[in-house]
């Protein structure tokens, strides 16, 4: 018997033969290791830190909103860079995901107040309640910023990021511009720049300084007051535009995944 067909008629053995109790594989869930999740009223925080001792200043922290979506990825994707750190340039961090729940919620709280205008007809989530956006960051400067603060974890407070996609990347932008000092870093990924008719152009010119914007786009953006590499222009060197290209709206996230990683943890970047 050859050694190929003595390998297949031993393979066919395995899978013709009943396990017994004792070589069963007990089938369990996944777990993230050195992460944990808690509550924040009603949203639910995912945490995750790295191997080891944090350096002398601390550990960065990169928040993600969507973290129901996001977190995972993001986490792994912080540690598999960290690891090649000499090569990818990139430091091990703290990520934070802050799930949105609902999508109703989601929609409310990521967006800032509009007084006089609601979403028109044809453009995403028209009908639902916006404007919660200063609640919401309220709760991120005033609960989950000092939960993460005061953890387990020394973090380094001049190095943190918000990152958010679509509706998120307006929360995020909206941040950076009303609250400059709560951020070091915003990441916005396809932001819904369309969204309160210029709001958001509105506020980058009121705030021409503040913390470094990363602005990631793929192929067909949406329409509005101002496109991607516009806005940029007006926020100066501050601001980065990384073009996704081949990536649509619902993909932008995950290929923006890396990116948004190197900008909030990247060494050349302190």
């Amino acid at each position: 018997m050859s050694a190929v067909t003595g390998l297949a008629a031993l393979v066919v053995t395995a899978f013709a033969s009943p396990l017994t109790d004792t070589a069963r594989p007990v089938a369990q869930p996944y777990e993230l290791p050195r992460s944990l999740v808690t509550k924040v009223g009603s949203y639910q925080v995912m945490i995750a830190w790295p191997e080891g001792e944090p350096p002398p200043a601390g550990w960065p922290v990169l928040y993600v909103l969507d973290g129901e979506d996001n977190f995972a990825i993001t986490a792994l994707t912080a540690r598999r860079l960290a690891r090649a750190g000499e090569r990818s340039g990139v430091d091990a961090g703290v990520v934070v995901g802050i799930a949105a729940g609902p999508l109703a919620r989601r929609v409310r709280d990521y967006t800032p107040a509009t007084p006089g205008w609601i979403i028109p007809a044809g453009r995403p989530a028209h009908g639902l309640v916006t404007g919660g956006a200063e609640a919401f960051l309220d709760l991120v400067e005033r609960r989950i910023m000092p939960l993460v603060h005061a953890g387990r974890w020394r973090v380094d407070r001049s190095r943190e990021t918000l990152a958010g996609h679509s509706f998120g990347g307006v929360l995020a932008l909206h941040a950076a511009f009303t609250r400059p000092a709560l951020f070091d870093n915003v990441v916005a990924v396809s932001p819904s720049l369309w969204f309160g008719d210029g709001l958001l152009a509105r506020e980058a010119v009121s705030m021409p300084t503040g913390p470094r914007v990363l602005i990631a786009e793929g192929d067909g953006a949406m329409a509005g007051t101002a496109s991607p590499a516009s806005f940029v222009q007006t926020l100066g060197e501050r601001a980065r535009l990384l073009s996704l290209a081949g990536q649509t709206h619902g993909t932008t996230m995950l290929a923006g995944t890396a990116p948004t990683v190197t900008f909030a943890f990247g060494k050349a970047d302190r």
